[in-house]
């Protein structure tokens, strides 16, 4: 069994390596995608749910704070919704959720070209308690997490399409 697998390793790895697969953070490739990274501009987004964002934006774009030429705008328009769930028939409702949608899109800074376009959405629970500060950092928290999740997902959209545009040349 075990040199049956070995025999399939040996035949299959060849055809692995010759697919082009190549990780997305490593090699040459990977400091263009940095180094174009560092030059988006990341717009203002309304209201403390989206300044979040952008704080983990700037901080997932440019960790070093590295002086860099800005060359592209993210704009980004992000939606939060906040819904109960599991309503009781005395009207309480134990469990509450927050729900973002964030529109995003890349553009040149000089004629305002759009280069990437995408929509990203996060979902995130809670429960409500009857402290009404509890249920506040409980909401506080699923606020975080979508916004994390929202911010994760654009940095991993950008990056992927800095590596194609650098694979490309």
């Amino acid at each position: 069994m075990r040199r049956a697998l070995i025999g399939i390793v040996a035949l299959v790895a060849p055809l692995v390596a010759g697919c082009g697969f190549e990780p997305l953070y490593g090699g040459h490739r990977a400091e263009v995608m940095e180094a174009d990274l560092a030059q988006v501009k990341i717009l203002p987004i309304p209201e403390h749910i989206g300044q979040l964002l952008q704080w983990q934006l700037e901080k997932e774009f440019n960790p070093d704070g590295v002086e860099a030429t800005q060359r592209y705008a993210l704009h980004v328009a992000l939606s939060i919704r906040v819904d109960y769930l599991a309503v009781e028939p005395n009207n309480v409702a134990p469990r509450g959720s927050v729900s973002a949608a964030a529109d995003m899109a890349l553009t040149t800074l000089d004629d305002k070209t759009v280069l990437y376009r995408g929509k990203i959405q996060s979902i995130a629970d809670y429960n409500i308690d009857t402290d009404p500060y509890a249920s506040e950092i409980g909401k506080s928290g699923a606020e975080k997490r979508v916004v994390a999740d929202i911010g994760d997902e654009i940095a991993v959209r950008l990056a992927g399409y800095f590596h194609d545009k650098s694979a490309a040349k």
